[in-house]
């Protein structure tokens, strides 16, 4: 456990000394919130079902900070490490491998929870968002999509060739699901054949769930299924592809 401990804690500082990416990981999603509610306010609107666009939109820009975690930060931390020959100084050393994963995600698992938290806190205090009908279940939507996306940042680890691939890659593919998670725009207002390529994107399934939770109604069980799937089938591609240096 101490082991643990003071990885997590190197971890953690390691963070905190990359302000950029720090940033984007923990309050890239707060300010576009701020930025998009204060230019679209929070009045009713039809083509939000007479919601306001702050009330429609929080739980898809809620679940960004995690999209980052997992398809940015990730694996760009992972190559970087790999990169530097840091993994396999730590292969070589008494800690357990479980160890050095254990605190990796913890430490993307927190930023990410807090991203997102911090996203819904600024919409109810800042914009006067109607509580959630049901906050725990917010609360395990948030996780269960988390988990998914760790899922897939350490398979993404596993494939990059590099760090440059890492954070080209990885931005196209962020704004890709950003786009298809409905958390910029409303699915409703969106023709079918759009529509149904976004069913294809796990973020969009995560935001389906928060927007289920929030408003209290049961959660879709094809979206759970999608983040289950997502979580169980890249889990296992993730410990067999997974590489502590850069010749395997």
């Amino acid at each position: 456990m101490r082991g643990y401990g003071n990885l997590t804690t190197a971890f953690f500082k390691s963070q905190l000394r990359e302000p950029v990416g720090f940033f984007f990981l923990l309050v890239f999603s707060p300010v576009l919130l701020l930025i998009l509610g204060l230019i679209f306010g929070n009045e009713p609107a039809p083509e939000f079902g007479m919601r306001g666009f702050v009330d429609s939109m929080l739980p898809g820009i809620a679940v960004i900070s995690i999209l980052i975690v997992g398809v940015v930060s990730v694996p760009q931390n992972q190559l970087i490490l790999r990169a530097s020959g840091a993994l396999t100084r730590l292969r070589v050393t008494p800690l357990r491998p479980r160890t050095y994963v254990a605190a990796d995600l913890t430490v993307h698992f927190v930023l990410g929870i807090v991203g997102s938290l911090l996203t819904l806190v600024i919409g109810l205090a800042v914009f006067g968002v109607d509580p959630p009908d049901h906050l725990v279940m917010v609360i395990l939507a948030l996780v269960l999509g988390l988990v998914a996306m760790l899922a897939i940042g350490y398979t993404l680890a596993s494939i990059y060739p590099s760090v440059a691939a890492a954070t080209g890659v990885g931005n196209v593919l962020m704004i890709v699901l950003m786009l298809s998670s409905g958390a910029l725009f409303p699915a409703d207002g969106l023709n079918d054949g759009v529509r149904t390529v976004m069913t294809f994107s796990p973020v969009y399934h995560l935001a389906e769930l928060v927007r289920a939770s929030w408003t209290g109604e049961p959660w879709p069980w094809v979206s759970v299924a999608v983040l289950l799937g997502v979580a169980v089938v890249f889990g296992i591609l993730s410990t067999v592809l997974f590489r502590w240096d850069k010749g395997r």
